[in-house]
């Protein structure tokens, strides 16, 4: 009987040890790849003015942060966005600046990047901005979604 006692002492102490989530490399840099590309896709939608593509990756639970304000949900967001997308006309240039991409497990990673766009509104204007954007991405039952998001301007700018 004291021979089973220190096995069964052992087991069930790694029976009660948390399960590991350490990352490869590999696995580190597929997950900040995938998560570069839906950012990529993100801003592709945004340039062809699909708002509906545009929308898609933004989880129904979302907290937006932008400049100074915090608490926009998702439908908040879709109802300024909708307004801003409706007046713009044509976007002529934007792109991403410097990146990061930052794993924080298996199913989440913060985007974070400089960008900046040019267009034309719907009065013939020139506009555009640049800024910083920063995304929480978490892997859920429907894909990759953005959980919370913050955009910020350079002082006397917005969207």
């Amino acid at each position: 009987m004291r021979r089973m006692i220190l096995p069964l002492m052992l087991l069930v102490a790694a029976a009660c040890q948390p399960a590991t989530t350490e990352l490869t490399e590999e696995q580190r840099a597929a997950i900040a790849d995938t998560v570069r590309q839906l950012a990529d896709t993100f801003f592709e939608d945004f340039r062809a003015l699909d708002f509906d593509r545009a929308m898609a990756p933004w989880a129904s639970e979302l907290v937006w942060a932008e400049n100074g304000v915090l608490g926009a949900n998702r439908d908040s967001l879709d109802t300024v966005w909708r307004g801003m997308f409706a007046s713009i006309q044509e976007v002529t240039s934007g792109d991403w600046g410097e990146v990061h991409v930052k794993v924080l497990g298996p199913d989440a990673a913060v985007f974070s990047a400089t960008f900046d766009w040019a267009g034309v509104d719907t009065s013939g204007a020139q506009i555009g901005t640049a800024g910083v954007w920063t995304t929480v991405w978490l892997r859920t039952d429907e894909g990759w979604k953005i959980v919370h998001g913050h955009e910020s301007f350079p002082p006397g700018e917005s969207m």
